[in-house]
């Protein structure tokens, strides 16, 4: 039997982060090996209740509005010093949960923020973000450091990079191109030298979405394992890479069954940082998420260090979001 760990991506629909940590500690606890706080606040829109936030303080103002999607733009003479995203707040709130359920030896907890790129992208579109990068930077820095100084340092930061990834994927072949001009890999390496000596990360790479929908697809996973090797090279010094994760079948797309889609992955290249295979979905049965788990591993020659769903559980009712719990659960065992 193997043994793989589960991953759980973030959000999860609960009315509590004690109900959500409680939830994911029933379903996998003796395979986790990081534990989020279930996002609750924005586990259905992910990043809009960060940006309305950011509105409130002055930071942004809108520029154009869309029915699909708000564009904002930088409030002239606003103090980016002043700016404040809510993630150590998050981890604060969930410190007394996480504290419960941990034991001597628990998983670490896991809070997740969108990188600089990511965020700038969604609230400025891309011209205003490549404009005023610096500023989401900062911002998120701060967090890293306050949620750092929070939890004492027993906690991993997870960065999450779907404006990255969709990006590349939309490139593809010309992917490579793509990521040395806008520095997309290095951008994410750059925003982790920014934690705190010593931090524990990890890098969530997503095809982001909406109402449970990838924004864009992989034709193959060659955008993704050429963006997962690129931040492991270029990984800075004082900062430990925990693992990479990779979505392998996103939105409402069940898993491709094509072995060549997962081809890619032998050139998969992360030393000693954990791959976190991103594939459990509620559409396909559990015979076909074992075989796509076959398919994945054959390729990439070797066990997946982790399961996971490719995004959050948030988006999902809480009987699917429990289900795909206990098929993440049921999948780190099979042979």
């Amino acid at each position: 039997m193997a043994d793989r760990a589960v991953h759980f991506v973030g959000s999860f629909p609960a009315d509590s982060t004690d109900d959500a940590m409680h939830a994911m500690m029933r379903g996998a606890g003796s395979r986790l090996r990081t534990l989020p706080t279930g996002e609750i606040r924005r586990h259905e829109t992910y990043l809009q209740p960060i940006i309305d936030g950011l509105v409130d303080q002055g930071a942004l103002r809108v520029r154009r509005e869309r029915p699909d999607r708000t564009v904002h733009r930088l409030r002239p003479g606003f103090d980016s010093g002043a700016m404040t995203l809510g993630y150590a707040c998050e981890a604060r709130e969930a410190l007394p949960s996480y504290t419960g359920l941990r034991g001597a030896s628990g998983p670490a907890l896991q809070i997740g923020m969108p990188t600089d790129l990511t965020l700038g992208f969604v609230a400025l579109g891309l011209p205003g973000v490549l404009a005023h990068r610096q500023v989401f930077t900062d911002a998120t820095a701060a967090e890293m450091a306050a949620v750092h100084e929070v939890t004492g340092g027993d906690v991993v930061l997870q960065l999450e990079a779907p404006a990255e990834l969709v990006l590349l994927a939309a490139a593809q072949p010309l992917h490579r191109v793509v990521d040395a001009a806008l520095g997309l890999s290095r951008g994410i390496c750059a925003l982790a030298a920014r934690a705190p000596e010593g931090a524990r990360l990890g890098v969530h790479l997503c095809l982001g979405g909406r109402r449970n929908k990838a924004r864009t697809t992989l034709r193959d996973t060659r955008p993704l394992v050429h963006l997962a090797n690129a931040v492991a090279r270029q990984w800075p010094s004082g900062r430990t890479l925990e693992y990479i994760h990779g979505p392998l079948a996103a939105g409402d797309l069940p898993p491709s069954s094509r072995p060549e889609f997962y081809a890619p992955l032998a050139d998969l290249e992360l030393g000693a940082t954990a791959f976190v295979a991103g594939f459990v979905h509620e559409k396909p049965t559990e015979a076909e998420l074992v075989h796509t788990l076959h398919l994945i591993e054959g390729a990439l020659g070797r066990p997946v260090d982790a399961v996971a769903s490719a995004c959050g559980l948030g988006r999902h009712t809480r009987e699917v979001a429990e289900t795909l719990v206990a098929r993440a659960d049921a999948l780190a065992a099979a042979d």
